[in-house]
């Protein structure tokens, strides 16, 4: 058995809990074995994995850490630094998930390749002292933001966001799937639990929305809004 070993601050501990569900099945069926623990004011998760496939779950890991990177980290940075008016505080949290989307893929990739190397880190202090290039670009996008941002500037984000996106993920009773039917939980990582449906759709950074059965009225008011023609209603939605 190969160890891995990641940890967090205890502020953080509901990352590690993001990582080992997202994974579960995965490491369930790997073989793997999995311990959480706190130690010394911090958030310990250990991961004992055979060696036949380690290179795949260090790999799988790797990646959902760049994404808790890319998705929670983002979204605290912002949300400590922008305050804006002319919003409401549910738009203001659609524009939070927006900027998060807009740069989500590319931000990704570049705290993967540098998370990918280790086997034991320290997911704060790989943000805070190896990432400062990402931070940088964060700060940038934050200088660039208005003291105020309208509704009709916010419609028009999110249109210039879906231009040029072609993928199809899909809303069935409440829950959203990718294009290959893969459940998306990127909301859970954010600590706001109102339209949860639309924050997830534009995290999943799809072009088309297929809706089956009956979803939340605002969850449901904000995709006519921003997504228009490029909602699918199947034959299963209830109206």
């Amino acid at each position: 058995m190969i160890n891995l070993n990641i940890t967090e601050s205890h502020k953080g501990s509901d990352n590690l809990f993001y990582l080992q569900n997202s994974l579960g099945e995965m490491l369930s069926s790997a073989s793997c074995t999995i311990n959480q623990k706190a130690v010394g004011g911090r958030t310990v998760l250990s991961i004992d994995c055979p060696e036949y496939y380690f290179d795949v779950i260090k790999t799988e890991i790797a990646d959902k850490l760049a994404e808790i990177i890319a998705v929670k980290y983002k979204y605290d940075y912002f949300k400590s630094r922008l305050k804006i008016c002319g919003l409401s505080e549910e738009e203001k949290e659609i524009l939070l998930v927006s900027l998060i989307a807009a740069d989500l893929d590319e931000d990704k990739r570049y705290a993967y390749e540098r998370i990918k190397k280790y086997d034991d880190l320290a997911l704060d202090g790989v943000f805070n002292f190896r990432l400062q290039t990402l931070k940088k670009k964060w700060e940038e996008i934050v200088g660039y933001m208005p003291d105020c941002f309208f509704d009709t500037q916010l419609k028009d984000f999110l249109s210039f966001l879906l231009e040029n996106k072609k993928k199809r993920v899909y809303v069935d009773n409440g829950k959203v799937f990718d294009s290959y039917y893969k459940r998306l939980k990127r909301c859970s990582l954010i600590e706001y639990d109102k339209i949860p449906l639309i924050r997830e759709v534009i995290l999943s950074n799809g072009g088309e929305v297929e809706i089956t059965g009956k979803i939340p009225s605002d969850d449901e008011k904000y995709l006519k809004r921003f997504y228009g023609s490029k909602i699918i209603f199947s034959t299963g939605y209830l109206n």
